[in-house]
């Protein structure tokens, strides 16, 4: 089980590898909060496309390489490619950041949870990783229980 923290991220460099479905999830929910976020990615989904053009993200239209993740505060692995996900782990342990990878838990050193937001109510909401499914259906009724507020 791990210890829930709240961090400020305004201004910190934010560093998403992959611009898949997945990223487009992690992206959605950290925009509120404030971080320069820079997607690194040869292609980028749709929706995260527009945020480029609307200048709420960065691109950088490229493979991943190692030294990529250098300069983030937090880095999250994003991609369908074990191999992908597995080199951005092997560079990031070595660095001072935050880490998530999306396809495997032990090697992230913080879950990205669940967020239920109203106004400056923020809740954090996991399943230490275990269930997804759980985590989602108690954010989905948290988020409702905060609208009624």
């Amino acid at each position: 089980m791990r210890f829930p923290v709240f961090i400020d991220l305004q201004n910190r460099k934010i560093i998403v590898i992959g611009g898949g479905n997945i990223a487009l999830r992690r992206i959605q929910t950290l925009l509120p909060f404030g971080g320069e976020i820079m997607v690194i990615a040869p292609h980028l989904h749709e929706e995260l496309l527009e945020l480029f053009h609307n200048h709420q993200i960065g691109w950088l239209h490229k493979e991943y390489e190692t030294g990529d993740c250098e300069q983030g505060y937090m880095v999250l692995a994003c991609t369908n490619d074990r191999r992908v996900n597995y080199s951005v782990y092997l560079e990031t342990k070595g660095l001072d950041c935050y880490r998530n990878i999306c396809d495997c838990k032990e090697e992230c050193n913080f879950y990205f949870p669940g967020i239920a937001v109203k106004g400056e109510v923020v809740v954090g909401i996991t399943a230490s990783g275990t269930n997804h499914h759980l985590a989602k259906n108690v954010t989905r009724k948290i988020q409702q229980e905060l609208e009624t507020l």
